[in-house]
Protein backbone atom coordinates (compact mmCIF):
# COMPACT_ATOMS: atom_id res chain seq x y z
CA UNK A 1 0.00 0.00 0.00
CA UNK A 2 1.54 3.42 -0.84
CA UNK A 3 0.50 5.80 1.46
CA UNK A 4 3.15 8.81 0.73
CA UNK A 5 2.28 12.15 -1.16
CA UNK A 6 3.85 10.96 -4.06
CA UNK A 7 6.15 12.86 -6.33
CA UNK A 8 5.87 14.65 -9.48
CA UNK A 9 6.46 12.85 -13.19
CA UNK A 10 8.88 15.27 -14.15
CA UNK A 11 11.17 14.42 -11.31
CA UNK A 12 10.73 10.59 -11.17
CA UNK A 13 13.67 8.45 -11.58
CA UNK A 14 13.36 5.85 -14.74
CA UNK A 15 10.33 3.39 -14.92
CA UNK A 16 13.01 0.36 -14.69
CA UNK A 17 14.92 1.61 -11.37
CA UNK A 18 11.63 1.99 -9.57
CA UNK A 19 10.07 -1.09 -10.62
CA UNK A 20 13.04 -2.49 -9.34
CA UNK A 21 13.77 -0.98 -6.16
CA UNK A 22 9.33 -2.04 -5.31
CA UNK A 23 10.16 -5.15 -6.34
CA UNK A 24 13.52 -5.79 -3.67
CA UNK A 25 11.60 -3.53 -1.53
CA UNK A 26 8.43 -6.31 -1.59
CA UNK A 27 11.13 -8.97 -0.70
CA UNK A 28 12.38 -7.50 1.92
CA UNK A 29 9.11 -6.49 3.69
CA UNK A 30 8.31 -10.43 3.08
CA UNK A 31 11.53 -11.24 5.22
CA UNK A 32 10.18 -8.95 8.22
CA UNK A 33 13.07 -9.67 10.60
CA UNK A 34 14.70 -12.41 8.72
CA UNK A 35 15.83 -9.47 6.45
CA UNK A 36 18.99 -8.89 8.29
CA UNK A 37 19.92 -12.35 7.14
CA UNK A 38 20.74 -10.33 3.91
CA UNK A 39 22.47 -7.75 5.31
CA UNK A 40 24.49 -9.28 7.66
CA UNK A 41 26.89 -10.97 5.31
CA UNK A 42 27.31 -8.33 3.19
CA UNK A 43 28.61 -6.29 6.32
CA UNK A 44 31.13 -9.48 7.53
CA UNK A 45 32.36 -9.26 3.60
CA UNK A 46 32.68 -5.26 3.67
CA UNK A 47 34.71 -5.36 7.10
CA UNK A 48 36.82 -8.66 5.47
CA UNK A 49 37.75 -6.65 2.39
CA UNK A 50 38.36 -3.29 3.64
CA UNK A 51 41.05 -2.85 5.59
CA UNK A 52 41.95 1.12 5.48
CA UNK A 53 38.58 1.51 6.70
CA UNK A 54 38.23 -0.97 9.15
CA UNK A 55 41.60 0.48 10.88
CA UNK A 56 39.95 3.67 11.13
CA UNK A 57 37.31 2.44 12.58
CA UNK A 58 38.67 0.25 15.37
CA UNK A 59 40.93 3.57 15.53
CA UNK A 60 38.17 5.47 16.05
CA UNK A 61 36.01 3.29 18.76
CA UNK A 62 39.59 2.99 20.76
CA UNK A 63 40.06 6.99 20.66
CA UNK A 64 36.36 7.14 22.16
CA UNK A 65 36.79 4.49 24.56
CA UNK A 66 40.01 4.11 25.60
CA UNK A 67 38.95 1.18 28.09
CA UNK A 68 38.66 -1.02 24.74
CA UNK A 69 41.54 -3.39 23.70
CA UNK A 70 42.35 -3.80 20.09
CA UNK A 71 40.65 -7.04 20.25
CA UNK A 72 37.08 -5.82 21.80
CA UNK A 73 37.24 -2.72 19.51
CA UNK A 74 37.62 -4.99 16.68
CA UNK A 75 34.57 -6.69 17.78
CA UNK A 76 32.66 -3.57 18.17
CA UNK A 77 33.47 -2.24 14.83
CA UNK A 78 32.34 -5.22 12.99
CA UNK A 79 29.29 -4.82 14.81
CA UNK A 80 28.88 -1.64 13.52
CA UNK A 81 29.45 -2.49 10.00
CA UNK A 82 26.34 -4.58 10.44
CA UNK A 83 24.05 -2.40 12.10
CA UNK A 84 25.07 0.08 9.23
CA UNK A 85 23.99 -2.74 6.75
CA UNK A 86 21.03 -3.10 8.89
CA UNK A 87 20.30 0.86 8.52
CA UNK A 88 20.69 0.41 5.26
CA UNK A 89 18.21 -2.27 4.58
CA UNK A 90 16.05 -0.90 6.56
CA UNK A 91 15.46 1.85 3.91
CA UNK A 92 14.17 -0.94 1.60
CA UNK A 93 11.98 -2.69 4.57
CA UNK A 94 9.94 0.96 5.14
CA UNK A 95 9.20 1.14 1.63
CA UNK A 96 5.39 1.08 1.60
CA UNK A 97 5.39 -0.50 4.58
CA UNK A 98 1.58 -0.44 5.88
CA UNK A 99 0.96 2.05 8.91
CA UNK A 100 -0.18 -0.71 11.21
CA UNK A 101 3.21 -2.29 10.80
CA UNK A 102 4.73 1.08 10.99
CA UNK A 103 3.16 1.57 14.33
CA UNK A 104 3.78 -2.40 15.43
CA UNK A 105 7.72 -1.72 15.14
CA UNK A 106 8.09 1.79 17.09
CA UNK A 107 8.60 2.51 20.70
CA UNK A 108 8.05 6.57 21.31
CA UNK A 109 9.86 8.39 24.43
CA UNK A 110 8.88 12.12 23.81
CA UNK A 111 7.65 12.48 20.61
CA UNK A 112 3.93 14.06 21.78
CA UNK A 113 5.48 16.33 24.19
CA UNK A 114 8.42 17.59 22.36
CA UNK A 115 8.19 17.49 19.21
CA UNK A 116 3.84 16.80 17.86
CA UNK A 117 3.01 19.23 20.33
CA UNK A 118 5.01 22.12 18.61
CA UNK A 119 3.58 21.23 15.35
CA UNK A 120 0.56 20.87 16.65
CA UNK A 121 0.42 24.84 17.39
CA UNK A 122 2.43 26.18 14.22
CA UNK A 123 5.41 26.16 15.83
CA UNK A 124 8.55 25.66 13.35
CA UNK A 125 11.66 23.26 14.14
CA UNK A 126 14.35 21.63 13.53
CA UNK A 127 14.90 18.00 14.29
CA UNK A 128 18.86 17.23 14.63
CA UNK A 129 19.87 13.80 14.05
CA UNK A 130 23.49 12.09 13.39
CA UNK A 131 24.59 9.16 11.73
CA UNK A 132 23.41 6.94 14.52
CA UNK A 133 20.71 3.88 15.01
CA UNK A 134 18.25 4.03 12.33
CA UNK A 135 16.18 6.69 10.28
CA UNK A 136 14.24 5.87 7.66
CA UNK A 137 11.78 3.82 9.70
CA UNK A 138 11.17 6.64 12.04
CA UNK A 139 10.78 8.95 9.38
CA UNK A 140 8.03 7.11 8.12
CA UNK A 141 6.51 6.97 11.37
CA UNK A 142 6.63 10.74 12.04
CA UNK A 143 4.68 10.91 8.85
CA UNK A 144 2.09 8.74 9.67
CA UNK A 145 1.41 10.49 13.03
CA UNK A 146 1.09 13.90 10.47
CA UNK A 147 3.86 15.04 11.23
CA UNK A 148 5.85 16.63 7.40
CA UNK A 149 9.22 16.54 7.60
CA UNK A 150 11.87 18.24 5.00
CA UNK A 151 15.45 16.66 4.97
CA UNK A 152 18.41 16.85 3.17
CA UNK A 153 20.52 15.06 0.63
CA UNK A 154 23.98 15.49 -0.61
CA UNK A 155 24.77 16.12 -4.30
CA UNK A 156 27.32 13.64 -5.10
CA UNK A 157 26.73 9.69 -6.69
CA UNK A 158 24.73 8.79 -9.46
CA UNK A 159 22.24 11.49 -10.50
CA UNK A 160 20.06 8.50 -10.99
CA UNK A 161 20.34 7.19 -7.69
CA UNK A 162 20.12 9.89 -5.74
CA UNK A 163 16.48 10.94 -8.10
CA UNK A 164 15.85 7.04 -6.78
CA UNK A 165 16.58 7.58 -3.04
CA UNK A 166 14.39 11.41 -2.81
CA UNK A 167 11.78 9.37 -4.88
CA UNK A 168 11.54 6.23 -2.22
CA UNK A 169 11.58 8.69 0.75
CA UNK A 170 8.91 11.15 -0.81
CA UNK A 171 7.11 7.69 -0.93
CA UNK A 172 6.64 7.70 2.33
CA UNK A 173 5.54 11.41 2.61
CA UNK A 174 9.32 13.01 3.52
CA UNK A 175 10.68 15.97 1.23
CA UNK A 176 13.93 15.86 0.32
CA UNK A 177 15.70 18.67 -1.42
CA UNK A 178 19.33 18.55 -2.65
CA UNK A 179 22.70 20.38 -0.18
CA UNK A 180 22.84 22.97 -3.43
CA UNK A 181 18.70 24.08 -3.50
CA UNK A 182 18.48 23.64 0.56
CA UNK A 183 19.07 27.04 1.99
CA UNK A 184 16.56 28.71 -0.11
CA UNK A 185 14.13 26.17 0.64
CA UNK A 186 14.73 25.16 4.72
CA UNK A 187 14.35 28.83 5.19
CA UNK A 188 11.35 29.38 3.30
CA UNK A 189 9.94 26.05 4.93
CA UNK A 190 10.63 27.49 8.72
CA UNK A 191 9.23 30.86 8.29
CA UNK A 192 6.25 28.78 7.17
CA UNK A 193 5.97 27.01 10.62
CA UNK A 194 7.34 24.04 9.04
CA UNK A 195 9.99 21.08 10.22
CA UNK A 196 13.27 20.55 9.31
CA UNK A 197 15.11 17.11 9.87
CA UNK A 198 19.47 17.35 9.40
CA UNK A 199 21.97 15.05 9.60
CA UNK A 200 24.22 17.06 12.01
CA UNK A 201 27.44 15.38 11.65
CA UNK A 202 29.77 14.48 8.90
CA UNK A 203 29.03 17.69 7.30
CA UNK A 204 31.27 16.77 3.64
CA UNK A 205 31.80 20.01 1.78
CA UNK A 206 28.92 22.02 3.51
CA UNK A 207 29.49 25.04 6.13
CA UNK A 208 30.89 23.49 9.58
CA UNK A 209 31.89 24.28 13.01
CA UNK A 210 34.36 22.25 15.04
CA UNK A 211 32.54 20.99 18.65
CA UNK A 212 34.01 18.64 21.38
CA UNK A 213 32.27 15.60 20.95
CA UNK A 214 33.02 11.92 23.15
CA UNK A 215 35.76 13.79 24.15
CA UNK A 216 37.45 15.06 20.68
CA UNK A 217 37.47 17.59 18.60
CA UNK A 218 34.97 16.62 15.74
CA UNK A 219 33.19 18.45 12.61
CA UNK A 220 29.64 19.15 12.61
CA UNK A 221 27.09 20.58 10.21
CA UNK A 222 26.53 24.37 10.81
CA UNK A 223 23.44 24.28 9.33
CA UNK A 224 21.34 24.07 12.52
CA UNK A 225 22.58 26.81 14.06
CA UNK A 226 22.68 29.12 11.22
CA UNK A 227 19.10 27.99 10.77
CA UNK A 228 17.71 28.07 13.86
CA UNK A 229 19.42 31.50 15.15
CA UNK A 230 18.15 33.11 11.57
CA UNK A 231 14.36 31.74 11.72
CA UNK A 232 13.73 31.72 15.76
CA UNK A 233 13.23 28.39 15.71
CA UNK A 234 13.87 25.64 18.24
CA UNK A 235 16.47 22.63 17.73
CA UNK A 236 15.06 19.32 18.86
CA UNK A 237 17.87 16.15 19.47
CA UNK A 238 16.37 13.38 18.45
CA UNK A 239 17.59 9.70 18.80
CA UNK A 240 16.57 6.62 16.51
CA UNK A 241 17.85 3.07 17.33
CA UNK A 242 17.35 -0.78 16.83
CA UNK A 243 16.10 -2.56 19.74
CA UNK A 244 17.85 -6.03 20.47
CA UNK A 245 14.42 -7.43 21.36
CA UNK A 246 13.36 -5.60 17.35
CA UNK A 247 11.35 -3.04 16.73
CA UNK A 248 13.32 0.28 17.00
CA UNK A 249 13.33 3.01 20.07
CA UNK A 250 11.89 6.69 18.87
CA UNK A 251 13.86 8.90 21.69
CA UNK A 252 13.23 12.82 20.96
CA UNK A 253 14.28 15.45 23.64
CA UNK A 254 13.61 18.79 24.55
CA UNK A 255 13.38 21.70 22.48
CA UNK A 256 16.62 24.24 22.43
CA UNK A 257 16.33 27.75 21.71
CA UNK A 258 18.96 29.50 20.43
CA UNK A 259 19.21 33.40 20.49
CA UNK A 260 19.55 35.21 16.96
CA UNK A 261 23.35 36.34 17.97
CA UNK A 262 24.46 32.61 18.84
CA UNK A 263 27.29 31.33 16.90
CA UNK A 264 26.53 28.11 14.83
CA UNK A 265 29.39 26.43 17.13
CA UNK A 266 27.94 27.31 20.71
CA UNK A 267 24.08 26.32 19.11
CA UNK A 268 25.49 22.93 17.92
CA UNK A 269 27.16 22.11 20.89
CA UNK A 270 24.00 22.38 22.96
CA UNK A 271 22.44 19.48 21.47
CA UNK A 272 25.69 17.55 21.69
CA UNK A 273 25.07 15.99 25.11
CA UNK A 274 22.04 14.06 23.55
CA UNK A 275 24.17 12.03 21.11
CA UNK A 276 26.96 11.79 23.07
CA UNK A 277 24.88 9.69 25.55
CA UNK A 278 23.71 7.91 22.74
CA UNK A 279 26.64 6.64 21.46
CA UNK A 280 27.83 5.56 25.28
CA UNK A 281 24.35 4.00 25.57
CA UNK A 282 24.56 1.93 21.87
CA UNK A 283 28.13 2.51 20.64
CA UNK A 284 27.43 -0.23 17.76
CA UNK A 285 24.37 1.67 16.31
CA UNK A 286 27.07 4.39 15.29
CA UNK A 287 28.95 4.54 12.47
CA UNK A 288 32.73 5.76 12.55
CA UNK A 289 34.01 5.19 9.29
CA UNK A 290 35.65 8.44 8.20
CA UNK A 291 39.34 9.11 8.92
CA UNK A 292 38.69 12.65 9.31
CA UNK A 293 35.82 11.90 11.68
CA UNK A 294 37.81 12.97 14.69
CA UNK A 295 40.32 16.24 13.98
CA UNK A 296 42.18 15.96 16.66
CA UNK A 297 43.77 12.50 16.29
CA UNK A 298 47.28 12.44 15.02
CA UNK A 299 46.30 10.68 11.71
CA UNK A 300 43.07 12.86 11.06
Amino acid sequence: MTWGRGDTAGDLPPLPLRIGLNTVAAGVRALGRHRYRLSDPIANASFALQPSRRRTTIRNFRAVFPELSRAEARRLAAQSYREYARTSIDFLYVHHLSRNRIFAEIRTVGVEANFASLQLQGKAGILVVIHHGSWDVPAAASVVRGIELTSVMADEGSPWLSQLVIWARREIGVEVVLVSRSPSTLLRKLHRGGWVALVADIPGDTPSVEVDFLGHRTRFSAAPGILAARTGTVLVPATYVRRPTGGYLIEVHPPVAIEADVDPAEAVGRVIPVFEAAVRRWPEQWYPFGKDLLVDLPDA
